[in-house]
């Protein structure tokens, strides 16, 4: 047959049609050869890109177990089983697939970066950071991985790597919206608005009518109170796209902000005749009508976002402030917890809540825990100890804020929050205030000093004491072996020469200590 497709020409047309998300006639093509090429691993891992793609990675494990039993090693088969469990939320499932293909391909670049996003999934920042690092030359030009890694500096406190990752994301793809994204909250974090304004209108110069950066600017605008400037930016997406719900919605949540909360809803109301089904336009009505403490109304359409988004954490995130202040407090735990469930690792704005609640109601411990969980999972929010602190002096766990102030005052330094805690009552004993006036020295050094120069004092500390306890068996020694004369003379010049070597450790001249 003059039309008769070989392998190759198959498997480039197929992926064509995926690539276009023509999941309808690559499966159509493949279902013309599958008899043909059965034999062939490529055909099954064709079929499970085609399922997994739409979303149905049920369908994908078979024609993936299939490929490896053609080829056992099949890094492509392995890593798309991997993928295939995490898609079902069975990640621990595709673990082994994974670390296989590590195995087995050390220096592939695909299969490092679906392990730097799994470390990253599972909160193991480190581990994705040092993976990264130790394949650096292979990786450092993926926007994807830069993506991925610049997530995990940031958890770890390291945000001028975290920065500069997001940036060179978005210099290598300058049409990646996540990374942009990213690194506008990122600037939003460290209290750079500004920045993040200006990140939307230099993209929005090349591309002027593109929502997304347009929606992403008037959420900028807001978080920097401007919000004249937001409606009109706002007001320009519906003169841009007067058939699209994006414009109105982005109007009714400046409302919301500026407190006019009958004209935001009648922006969602706007947003609603555009498209009935907005899930965006329903939950801002919900959390107007939550203003106005209209209960039963915010419930109804929370309630209806919900039934549209399922699985939307931004609404179950306002769905449950709701529910506190509404005073349903059974059903905002358990709204918070199905978020978390679904969050993880992403969810420290839940566990502050949560942390946040049970300390209103004097539930020390419960906050201590859900904070104690916000800290493990972004070990670089430092500022996320202070309350853990408070916490434990007013329980009288006085001894177990020490390794947590240190913490605090190698990242922060001593600052207007260690000043307050050292006036804390449960602090003002002699030893409490000695320790104080030491961390308060040692945090108004440097960082770099404060990073190297405590752990060098305990090394020394620990090397005298040693020398010391050297010292004293030396003379008992020579005490009890005196009657004989040189035996105790030697035995004494033994230890008097291991305590001088010892001793000329601290002659050395240190860079920290000068």
């Amino acid at each position: 047959m003059d039309d008769w497709l070989d392998l190759p020409t198959l498997i480039e047309q197929v992926q064509e049609f995926l690539d276009m998300s023509l999941y309808e006639e690559g499966l159509a093509l493949l279902n013309q050869y599958k008899e043909a090429y059965e034999e062939e691993w490529e055909i099954h891992f064709l079929y499970s890109r085609a399922y997994s793609e739409q979303n149905q990675p049920e369908k994908a494990l078979p024609h993936l177990f299939a490929g490896l039993k053609l080829d056992r090693d099949n890094p492509d088969c392995l890593l798309g089983l991997f993928y295939a469990y995490s898609q079902m939320n069975q990640i621990q499932k595709g673990v082994p697939h994974l670390f296989k293909a590590k195995k087995m391909y050390p220096d592939n670049e695909p299969i490092l970066n679906a392990l730097i996003w799994y470390y990253l999934e599972t909160n193991n920042f480190a581990k994705a950071i040092n993976c990264y690092e130790k394949a650096h030359s292979l990786l450092s030009n993926n926007p994807e991985t830069l993506r991925n890694i610049g997530i995990a500096y940031e958890r770890v406190g390291d945000f001028n790597k975290a920065l500069h990752c997001f940036k060179k994301a978005i210099e290598l793809n300058y049409e990646f919206d996540e990374a942009r994204d990213l690194l506008a909250d990122h600037y939003i974090m460290r209290g750079d608005v500004t920045s993040s304004i200006e990140l939307y209108k230099k993209y929005l110069n090349q591309s002027p009518k593109n929502i997304h950066a347009l929606s992403r600017l008037v959420y900028c605008l807001s978080q920097n109170e401007q919000f004249d400037k937001a409606e009109e930016a706002a007001k320009n997406i519906i003169s841009i796209y007067p058939n699209s719900p994006v414009g109105y919605t982005d109007l009714a949540y400046i409302y919301v902000n500026k407190n006019q909360i009958e004209d935001a809803i009648k922006a969602a109301d706007k947003a609603l005749d555009v498209f009935p089904i907005d899930a965006e336009a329903l939950r801002v009505k919900g959390i107007a009508f939550s203003e106005l403490k209209k209960e039963k109304e915010a419930e109804r359409y929370f309630q209806k976002a919900l039934s549209i988004s399922p699985n939307n954490p931004e609404i179950m995130r306002d769905y449950y402030h709701h529910l506190k202040n509404a005073e349903k407090f059974k059903k905002m735990e358990s709204m918070v917890q199905q978020v978390i469930s679904q969050e993880y690792p992403y969810c420290i704005e839940d566990y502050w809540f949560l942390a946040d609640y049970f300390r209103e109601n004097g539930q020390n411990w419960k906050a201590f825990h859900y904070l104690n969980k916000a800290y493990r999972h972004t070990p670089g929010q430092k500022d996320i100890i202070p309350p853990m602190i408070e916490i434990l002096l007013e329980m009288g766990h006085v001894s177990s804020t020490v390794p947590m102030l240190k913490r605090y005052i190698e990242s922060k330094g001593w600052d207007t929050v260690m000043a307050k805690l050292f006036k804390h009552k449960r602090l003002q004993g002699k030893w409490s205030q000695e320790g104080l006036r030491f961390l308060q020295f040692y945090g108004q050094k440097p960082a770099e000093f404060r990073r190297n120069i405590l752990p060098l004092y305990i090394k020394k500390a620990l090397i005298i004491a040693f020398y010391l306890i050297i010292l004293s068996l030396g003379i008992l020694s020579y005490i009890y072996f005196s009657y004989t004369g040189v035996v105790g003379v030697v035995i004494l010049v033994l230890f008097a020469t291991l305590l001088f070597k010892g001793l000329s450790f601290f002659s050395t001249k240190s860079s920290i200590t000068d």
